[in-house]
């Protein structure tokens, strides 16, 4: 007879998960706060320019945040998936979905690498017609989308867990 595998969560000790499971979260959550962090770092580079590159992480905030929520919204729908899944005990449809989410978060990434490069000065002149606003909000965002798979890839995976 073949031996069923004991659904971990139901059977390891709570220390144990606690550190297996919680460390990744604690690491995602740091990661999506360091977002502020660089936001300050790049204001303050620019000295006596600081206003106008306060706007121009104003017109790179809504694909910051667009890049986070597709990211959280996928990971919540792999999720579902995973949970239920898991609770019919149905391993083969488990891994294909887990392997299907590592897949959609590298389309999804690609996606935002393509805008980051060829899309990025083309959002922020929609806000505005001033040169200099236009050369900063572009470079920055695109550092953030050609660097988005952190983010959708964490907020992804954390859900997987």
């Amino acid at each position: 007879m073949k031996e069923e595998k004991q659904n971990k969560m139901a059977v390891a000790p709570m220390n144990k998960l606690f550190l297996k499971m919680g460390l990744p979260m604690i690491v995602s959550m740091v990661l999506q706060a360091l977002y502020n962090v660089i936001d300050s770092i790049f204001v303050t580079n620019m000295g006596t320019k600081g206003a106008i590159a306060n706007q121009a992480l104003t017109f790179s905030f809504p694909i910051q945040i667009m890049i986070i929520a597709i990211g959280v919204g996928t990971g919540v729908g792999l999720n579902a998936l995973l949970s239920k899944s898991l609770g019919e005990k149905e391993q083969e449809k488990v891994n294909r979905v887990a392997g299907n989410g590592i897949f959609l978060s590298i389309c999804i990434y690609l996606v935002f690498l393509l805008f980051g490069w060829f899309g990025s000065e083309w959002f922020i002149s929609l806000f505005t017609n001033k040169e200099e606003i236009i050369e900063m909000g572009t470079t920055y965002l695109k550092i953030c989308a050609c660097l988005s798979l952190g983010s959708i890839g964490y907020t992804v995976y954390e859900r997987f867990l």
